[in-house]
């Protein structure tokens, strides 16, 4: 069985024997750096970094990306790719990242109501509990309150979203639930213990 240290040292230290591996591990490197760091790499600008690099490195004008880039991906297996509903891919380093925080950020990009509606549906069904609207304008949805709100006023609207429904407490803190999993007055009351009622009966 394979040293773990020796796993380790493939991904962080390659010693590469070859131009061709110092290609693919750098692909793995700027995947691994942005995943590091909580982001996702497109292909075009991981394709644009990629060649900054080696003419900076090499002096080279044309570099083959998509050879390395495949070999890059068949080679270390941590480097997983994440495909946009318009058709663009991004990647991530599962050494750095999870796929659910990956698909998080990805939704994230792309349209901000359908992530604050997978949330709310996640919660409702699995906990079950609904979510205070606030929760998105801090890590890792980190939107603004007017981006929330304006997803919300869009939810309302549209027929996908017929579910995601609110409920205020006391306390005036607005709750998010999906009707899906849970009735108006269960939410309502769950909503009230998580802001109010557990702080008034430690």
């Amino acid at each position: 069985m394979r040293d773990a240290s020796m796993k380790n040292q493939e991904h962080v230290n390659p010693n590469v024997a070859d131009e061709g591996s110092a290609k693919t591990f750098t692909i793995a490197a700027l995947i691994r750096q942005c995943s590091e760091s909580g982001r996702l790499i497109s292909e075009s600008e991981l394709e644009r970094q990629f060649m900054a690099q080696h003419r900076a490195m090499s002096g080279e004008q044309a570099v083959p990306f998509q050879s390395a880039f495949a070999r890059a991906r068949e080679r270390y297996h941590d480097l997983h790719e994440l495909a946009a509903d318009d058709g663009t891919r991004s990647y991530f380093s599962s050494q750095n990242m999870t796929q659910a925080y990956a698909v998080m950020l990805l939704q994230r990009q792309g349209d901000p109501a359908r992530l604050i509606a997978e949330v709310v549906r996640e919660n409702s069904a699995a906990y079950p509990r609904p979510v205070p609207l606030d929760i998105f304008t801090h890590p890792p949805f980190d939107l603004t309150r007017e981006q929330v709100l304006d997803c919300l006023k869009r939810m309302a609207t549209e027929q996908k979203y017929r579910d995601i429904a609110s409920t205020t407490t006391s306390a005036a803190t607005v709750f998010l639930y999906s009707t899906l999993h849970l009735e108006p007055d269960h939410a309502s009351m769950l909503a009230e213990w998580l802001d109010v009622g557990q702080f008034n009966n430690p």
